[in-house]
């Protein structure tokens, strides 16, 4: 099995002052990268900010041989953003790595969002990711190599109690990873993670909501099961495989829960094909739900063209044979 290391390789991470970040930072910095990590040190809601955060992980980085320098800009800005890679250009001369883990939770039940509380999650990781990866996105074009890693969420993807505005957030890292994907030329690529792991600042309780008792009693019965893999190092492998060259492959999503790595797919079923120019009726969609729902057979599509050859599939399927 060969090393995968990062030797004159530059990693950004952003929200790497503790818990996930932190870890990805140190695992990056162990295996020769020099890091850029990046932590406003605001709370868990997005408000306020320190040094002391990313200073602590590059302090651990130093003492332990590894190369890394601090950075305290916000990735909610597009200034922000800008600054977070010049930083890495100015130190280090260029960027191979972008892993966007900045994050923030305001939590409460859905009907009882502020609008403040959708914009400041909304703030951090939707346009945070947009406005730290394009930059860098640009220099990795330049030269010709580049891994980005958009750090999503189960909440984003299935879901949980009080997260509304966060899954929704996270959700986002999907599309965007898909368009960058299509877009981006050979050499450059860019996966989803979907890490679950005990401790740092947006571990722990969620918040000043809690979901019902009954969702808390369920997670604590299956988490008896797994806790020896909530340790944040178990994420932190799969964060720098997906960075490393050996990943090689774009357009991904990987979850990692208890010690479990699992890809994770959007599927379009078969179907039902209502051929003809003429639109079904309701009571026909009804008719044939069962059909439409049936996973027996799926795709998994890799774009929006990719969708609809399989509607130009069907319709060649059931056009009348020509004598």
């Amino acid at each position: 099995m060969d090393e995968i290391d990062f030797r004159n390789q530059v990693a950004v991470v952003t929200g790497a002052g503790g818990g996930l970040g932190a870890a990805f930072c140190k695992e990056l910095a162990r295996r020769g990268a020099a890091v850029v990590v990046n932590d406003l040190g605001g709370s868990t809601t997005g408000e306020g900010g320190s040094a002391d955060y990313a200073d602590r992980v590059v302090d651990e980085i130093r003492r332990s041989g590894g190369t890394a320098v601090a950075n305290y800009d916000t990735v909610a800005t597009e200034a922000g953003g800008e600054a977070i890679i010049r930083a890495a250009l100015d130190a280090f001369g260029r960027v191979d790595v972008v892993i966007s883990n900045a994050g923030n939770q305001r939590n409460r039940r859905f009907g009882e969002f502020t609008a403040d509380d959708i914009d400041a999650v909304l703030a951090v990781h939707v346009k945070g990711a947009f406005f730290v990866t394009q930059p860098a996105y640009r220099q990795m074009v330049k030269q010709g190599y580049g891994r980005i890693v958009l750090v999503s969420s189960q909440s984003g993807i299935f879901g949980n109690p009080i997260r509304a505005n966060y899954g929704a957030a996270k959700t986002a890292m999907i599309g965007l990873m898909n368009v960058i994907a299509q877009e981006a030329p050979p050499g450059v690529a860019v996966n989803c993670l979907f890490p679950n792991a005990r401790g740092g600042r947006l571990g722990g309780e969620p918040g000043d909501v809690r979901p019902d008792a009954d969702f808390l009693a369920a997670a604590a019965e299956r988490s008896r099961h797994y806790l020896d893999g909530m340790d944040p190092s178990f994420v932190a492998a799969m964060a720098c495989y997906l960075a490393s060259g050996a990943c090689d492959s774009s357009q991904n999503m990987y979850s990692v829960l208890g010690g479990k790595y699992s890809r994770i797919f959007v599927g379009l079923t078969e179907g039902w094909f209502k051929p003809g120019a003429a639109a079904p009726s309701v009571e026909e969609l009804a008719a044939h739900i069962a059909e439409i729902d049936d996973q027996a057979r799926y795709v998994v599509p890799r774009s929006g063209l990719e969708e609809m050859d399989t509607a130009v599939a069907a319709a060649l399927r059931t056009a009348p044979t020509r004598p």
